[in-house]
């Protein structure tokens, strides 16, 4: 398990990834390709919210598949 945290902390999350990544994906969202971000998906009983989950925000656009999630402090 790895534990991760927003920028000011207000979110920490416990994830179950392989090491090493089994597989990295590069999304071809305008968000996603603006920040240069690479990204590998995890199951959801690999990932536990431990602090913060009232701070989460959804954030969709288009067509609506993807979900990104950010801290609503940061």
């Amino acid at each position: 398990m790895k534990k991760l945290t927003c920028h000011c902390g207000g979110i920490e999350i416990e994830v179950n990834v392989p090491d090493p990544f089994v597989k990295v994906i590069r999304c071809n969202c305008s968000l996603c390709k603006r920040r240069g971000t690479i990204m590998t998906m995890v199951g959801p009983d690999d990932l536990k919210i431990i602090k913060g989950k009232e701070l989460l925000k959804l954030y969709q656009f288009h067509t609506k598949t993807a979900k990104h999630y950010f801290c609503s402090n940061c």
